[in-house]
C-alpha cells in the first residue's frame, strides 16, 4: 500500500469520497429529482482542491436532467461537477440553470474524417507524423471548440508520439488527451478530451 505524504491530497480524496456518498444519498431520497436537492446542503459541498480545481456540486439542483434520467446520467453530471477548472465556470451564484448537454460538451460534429486525414497526411510518409497528428486533432477539436486550440498533448503533457501511440487507443477507435487554449492575457485553459467512433460509424467529441 502506498501513502501520499501530502496531507492536502488526503483531504482532497476525503472530500471527493464524502461528496459522492452525500449526493448519492440525496439522489436516492429524492427519487432522482436533482432539482429538489436542498440548496443549503449543496452549498456545504463547496471545496477548493490543492491543484486549483474547485467543486461545483452546489449546481446540482440547477441541472435539468429530465424525467427519464437514469442513475448513469446523474453520475456523469456528478463526476463532471465534482472537480472542475474554475476558469471554465462562472460564479455559481450567477447560474440559473445548467443544461446537461452543455455541461458534458459532447457533440457529433458533421465531420468528414477521411477529408481531414487526406489533407493532413497527403505526403503519405511518417516524416513529421507527430506534428501532423497534432494538427489533425487540433482541426477536429476546433470544429466544435471555437475559441481556439493552441496545442494537443497526452495527459502527461507530451505531444503525440510513438510512445503514447499518437494518442490513439489500442483498438484504434478513439483518440484521447488534453487540448489547450491560451488566452491573450497569457492564461491557459486545459480540457481533457476524447474523440470516439460509435457503432453507427459516427464520431463524437467530448471535452
Amino acid at each position: 500500500m502506498v501513502f501520499d505524504r501530502n496531507p492536502q491530497f488526503g483531504k482532497d480524496q476525503s472530500f471527493a469520497e464524502g461528496a459522492v456518498r452525500a449526493t448519492d444519498f440525496l439522489w436516492e431520497n429524492t427519487q432522482g429529482d436533482v432539482t429538489s436537492f436542498p440548496k443549503s446542503y449543496l452549498e456545504n459541498l463547496r471545496y477548493d482542491f490543492s491543484d486549483g480545481d474547485v467543486s461545483m456540486l452546489e449546481l446540482m439542483d440547477r441541472v435539468d436532467l429530465g424525467p427519464n434520467a437514469t442513475y448513469e446520467d446523474y453520475c456523469e453530471v456528478r463526476d463532471t461537477l465534482i472537480k472542475v477548472d474554475p476558469n471554465s465556470f462562472p460564479d455559481p451564484d450567477a447560474v440559473v440553470e445548467v443544461i446537461p448537454e452543455n455541461l458534458l460538451y459532447e457533440v457529433e460534429p458533421e465531420l468528414d474524417f477521411v477529408e481531414f486525414f487526406s489533407e493532413d497526411f497527403a505526403e503519405g510518409d511518417d516524416e513529421g507524423l507527430s506534428d501532423k497528428i497534432e494538427m489533425f486533432l487540433s482541426k477536429v477539436i476546433s470544429s466544435v471548440y471555437l475559441d481556439g486550440v493552441t496545442n494537443v498533448t497526452d495527459k502527461e503533457g507530451n505531444p503525440p508520439n510513438p510512445s503514447n501511440n499518437y494518442l490513439l487507443s489500442d483498438d484504434g477507435t478513439s483518440f484521447s488527451g488534453v487540448f489547450y487554449d491560451q488566452e491573450p492575457n497569457g492564461q491557459t485553459k486545459t480540457f481533457p478530451f476524447s474523440i470516439t467512433e460509435g457503432k453507427s460509424g459516427k464520431w463524437s467529441i467530448k471535452y
